[in-house]
């Protein structure tokens, strides 16, 4: 992975052009766009390696999914109604024949989102051959869940009027549910006509549109696009030689391929953000992921990258260590000591001399080169993976730091693009020296000041 990169008008950056190698380094002063530059370099590299078919699927049903919860809670209600009603008789055997049929045909319905989610995530993944020969799948069952929601509305409806002539106290809350109903409708039957006007390049290009947007909202915590602008006077674009532009504007992500563009996708094993010191924000990130809220992401404070991590984290690689030297010398006396695992309950701990103790209460240094031995040993650093960490040095004494950018030059040589934001001397020394010695390893060093 080497390329020419050219932003305009981001953040801090007016007019940069950087170039992108195996090992990217880019250091300065504080507040110049170091971290802008891997935040929004890790949003895109993580668009461009996800599943565009799930993503494009789970695009379209978010706000579906949604809009059935809250009618889930209606029906749930409306069946608290129904067993609080005594003796009413012809009315409450109504009322309770209407909230079977308006349960029961939801719950196939449900069945059918999860199997169109489940069809685009085994997709194949950048083959685009592959992925127009499902897509007449994808919108034969977006056809039949717009039909079943049309059987089952007229229920829904009846359910509401018995419910208001037999409900004997208010409702707890005030339910819009025609309102509902013709949005999920709605959403359905746009579902199906976008399936049905569709190719897997136009698939692949709105999802990567999506997935950046909300990269950007999650990474960066803003509630909108234009936040991430410098000034509204100008246009702002990222250009990515051979892959793309990027234009931001209105609120909305624009995207013009480059002749490579494909060949490009998924190129990575996977995509990792490190922040400095990462502790503090990772417990709760294995927590809880915000959802959606009727329309836009919640912002919890937790930037999207520690949510990813943690996924990362939970998922089962299997497969040998890529990098057991590496862990080793991490792990070993001349450094830790010890080693970070995650406990059954999903907390971290730093394991030395047969005792186990919370990150909190360890030396700060100890996360950064600890959480890097972790990311070996789950195997979720591999060969082609992508690691971003923002200021590798934080915390850690000038020869840790030395330890950490040797390191991180070992997972390049074995495979591994490593992307960093610093301001250490002791790092960009270090880094100077070893070309100096090794001079056929400048080739993998893009250093950018």
């Amino acid at each position: 992975m080497t390329f020419d990169l050219h932003i305009r008008n981001i953040g801090k950056l007016t007019d940069a052009r950087l170039r992108i190698g195996r090992f990217t380094v880019f250091a300065g002063p504080n507040n110049t766009g170091k971290s802008y530059v891997s935040k929004m370099l890790y949003s895109i590299f993580d668009a461009m390696n996800a599943n565009h078919a799930e993503v494009y699927i789970d695009n379209l049903t978010t706000f579906l999914l949604t809009d059935m919860r809250m009618l889930q809670m209606y029906l749930e209600e409306s069946g608290e109604v129904l067993s609080s009603l005594r003796g009413a008789g012809e009315g409450r055997g109504q009322l309770s024949r209407y909230l079977e049929e308006s349960g029961a045909s939801l719950s196939p319905l449900r069945e059918e989102i999860d199997a169109l989610h489940d069809l685009a995530t085994k997709s194949p993944v950048g083959d685009i051959e592959e992925l127009d020969k499902i897509i007449p799948d994808l919108a034969k069952r977006a056809s039949k869940m717009r039909a079943m929601f049309s059987d089952i509305r007229s229920s829904i409806k009846s359910l509401e009027m018995k419910r208001a002539d037999h409900e004997q106290s208010a409702s707890r809350f005030s339910f819009p549910l025609e309102g509902y109903t013709s949005s999920i409708e709605q959403t359905l039957s746009s579902l199906e006509s976008k399936l049905n006007d569709t190719d897997a390049k136009k698939i692949i290009t709105s999802a990567i549109k999506y997935k950046i947007r909300a990269n950007l909202i999650e990474n960066f915590q803003v509630p909108k696009l234009a936040d991430l602008r410098g000034t509204e006077a100008a246009d702002s674009k990222v250009d990515i030689a051979n892959f793309g532009t990027f234009e931001f504007s209105n609120g909305e992500i624009g995207f013009s391929p480059g002749r490579a563009w494909l060949q490009a996708l998924r190129q990575f094993s996977n995509v990792i953000y490190l922040e400095s010191p990462v502790y503090w924000k990772l417990e709760n990130a294995l927590r809880f992921r915000p959802r959606y809220a009727r329309g836009r992401r919640e912002l919890s404070g937790v930037p999207g990258y520690f949510y990813d991590l943690a996924s990362a984290l939970k998922r089962e690689y299997t497969g040998d260590m890529a990098f057991p030297d590496v862990y080793e010398r991490l792990t070993g006396k001349e450094v830790l000591g010890g080693k970070i695992v995650i406990s059954d309950r999903g907390a971290f701990l730093f394991q030395e001399n047969g005792r186990s103790f919370s990150i909190p209460v360890t030396a700060m240094g100890v996360a950064n080169l600890g959480i890097l031995a972790l990311l070996i040993d789950r195997k979720v650093l591999t060969k082609e993976s992508c690691i971003f960490i923002d200021e590798p040095e934080t915390n850690l004494h000038p020869a840790w730091q030395v330890v950490m950018a040797e390191s991180l030059f070992a997972l390049v040589k074995g495979g591994v693009h490593v992307v960093i934001a610093t301001h250490s001397v002791d790092i960009v020394k270090w880094l100077e020296v070893h070309v100096k010695k090794h001079p056929e390893d400048e080739r993998l060093v893009a250093l950018n000041k």
